[in-house]
């Protein structure tokens, strides 16, 4: 934050800073889209093995997530510039770790230092855009926001499988390129960004009361998740789910969360405001998040396994064989956020999303090593556009549906729903994909997988070997497609138990009936109930 007294920053030198901002927002998205293709490769040449492949794309996934919350109470008690500069440095730090991992362990602890940065990155360059560009301005650059992360989303996975085949870079490009953009955005914004002084009486540090990070929830729910993350991941694989470590891991995740929960309900400011969940349509949109976030998160990450290993493509070849999924996803949510900003309604939008969740899922599940690639890329592109659809629109109904001082906790509550589902979920269907890998290989005298558990290496195995390895693969990622159905009908079916309410069109409009106010504007017609007295 400036100091008291520094005027406001010119027109020129605003533009300059934003567009410093974007840099570091397109370096934290790249960050996950350009390495999510060359994964395969990286972990089958560290020797990695399923579980190991969960934990690296889980890493960052649990950090960045739970970092957010904490990087936005920060925002309120320190200096914003010096802050994202820090989330910068973090995020360089965890990429250069990456770059120069020697094994699966080094690798994992790397991909979380990154997800820390990234976390930073992201929360706080939506606060510092907030307090640069005025509201009635920040339509007219929410534009070059969307072009940024449509650019991050569409070139990542070609560009990571065009650096993992490239001679004298590899996979490790993919890293290098996150410190070169990280160094790029931080001395852009040191050189650009010129934040106006805080308002008089503005708290921004202990002295003045303000509010302080949940250190204790972010602790116990970091506990809980990592815990069950690591019970799936060893469940199947390292000991059977029927044993009495597992027992032991589920009790003490049901301890941990009976904590969190606890901690919550009685934190000043908690991390997770467990009140909000009273109102109907945040409760349902968090569970349609969190049940949207395995085709979000995991679907990418085990597409690229899909083609590469099933398929025996390239990643480069694989990240284009992906671009349908991103390409139903953009095209649809572009759609449905017209459609939903013309009418005020979305209720009907949001079923067809689930629907189409529902059928990409479905479709997915009939895949093998030998599917027409068309009808792959049919379901791919179903299943995007389902996801685009649902995905960023249940933040929107949440926060229409939530008191206009909780529109941040309401967010964030959505956001991490939807940011743990997909971790869990990449765990469950990692898991599940390892069991049907082992159990089908036991039916190929030649599956080729490895004595150790660990990714195949498709390049050094015998031709009769690749066929009963990309037999065995494809079949069991058809198997894990079609058991995370199950995930798409909860989405859908949350959505429809949402009551639709129109959309409103300010934050100071009075709340529906159901709040207590007189006049239900927000459903367009009024409470028809007497008033007190006149009964």
């Amino acid at each position: 934050m400036a100091q008291p007294g520094t005027p406001p920053a010119s027109p020129a030198t605003t533009r300059r800073a934003f567009r410093a901002l974007l840099l570091a927002l397109f370096t934290g998205l790249l960050s996950s889209t350009v390495v999510v293709t060359a994964l395969p490769r990286v972990v089958t040449d560290l020797g990695g093995s399923q579980a190991a492949f969960t934990w690296v794309v889980a890493a960052t996934m649990v950090s960045s997530t739970l970092s957010l919350p904490l990087w936005g109470k920060l925002a309120d008690l320190a200096d914003r510039k010096t802050l994202i500069q820090c989330a910068l440095g973090l995020f360089a730090l965890g990429s250069a770790w990456c770059a120069l991992a020697g094994d699966v362990g080094q690798l994992i602890a790397g991909r979380a230092v990154q997800g820390l940065g990234a976390g930073g990155v992201n929360a706080l360059a939506q606060v510092i855009m907030a307090t640069l560009v005025p509201p009635r301005e920040r339509g007219r650059y929410n534009g070059r926001v969307t072009l940024v992360i449509t650019a991050g989303t569409v070139a990542g996975p070609p560009l990571g499988g065009l650096l993992a085949e490239t001679p004298g870079v590899g996979w490790r490009g993919c890293f290098q390129l996150g410190v070169l953009l990280a160094a790029g955005a931080g001395l852009a914004l040191h050189r650009t960004l010129l934040l106006p002084a805080p308002a008089p009486g503005a708290g921004s540090g202990r002295a003045t009361g303000g509010p302080r990070p949940d250190l204790w929830g972010a602790v116990l729910l970091t506990a809980a998740v990592g815990t069950l993350l690591l019970a799936v991941t060893r469940a199947g694989d390292v000991v059977p789910w029927l044993s009495w470590p597992s027992a032991g891991a589920a009790c003490a995740v049901l301890v941990l969360a009976v904590l969190f929960v606890r901690h919550e309900s009685r934190a000043a400011d908690p991390l997770v405001p467990l009140r909000l969940l009273r109102d109907r349509t945040v409760a349902l949109s968090a569970l349609a998040g969190f049940a949207v976030g395995p085709a979000l998160f995991a679907a990418p990450a085990l597409l690229s396994q899909y083609f590469q290993t099933a398929r025996a493509q390239s990643p480069a070849v694989s990240g284009l064989l992906t671009l349908p999924m991103i390409a139903g996803l953009l095209v649809a949510s572009g759609v449905a956020g017209r459609l939903i900003a013309t009418r005020g309604r979305w209720k009907r939008l949001l079923a067809v999303g689930g629907l189409l969740l529902v059928l990409g899922f479905s479709l997915m599940g009939t895949v093998a090593a030998d599917t027409p690639l068309p009808l792959v890329s049919a379901a791919l592109f179903a299943g995007g556009a389902g996801i685009g659809i649902v995905s960023q629109n249940l933040v929107l109904i949440a926060q229409n549906a939530a008191p206009p001082d909780d529109l941040g906790a309401t967010t964030t509550l959505v956001v991490l729903s939807r940011s743990l589902g997909g971790v869990l979920g990449l765990a469950a269907l990692g898991s599940l994909l390892t069991a049907r890998v082992d159990a089908l290989s036991r039916a190929h005298t030649a599956a080729g997988t490895g004595p150790d558990g660990g990714l195949p290496d498709l390049g050094a195995l015998p031709p009769s070997a690749v066929e009963s390895v990309q037999a065995v693969y494809g079949q069991a990622f058809g198997d894990v497609f079609a058991t995370a159905v199950p995930f798409a009908l909860l989405a859908l079916t949350a959505v429809l138990l949402m009551r639709e309410t129109p959309l409103r069109t300010a934050h100071g409009e009075p709340e529906c009936t159901a709040h207590g106010e007189p006049e239900c504007t927000a459903h367009g017609e009024p409470d028809r109930r007497p008033a007190p007295g006149q009964e």
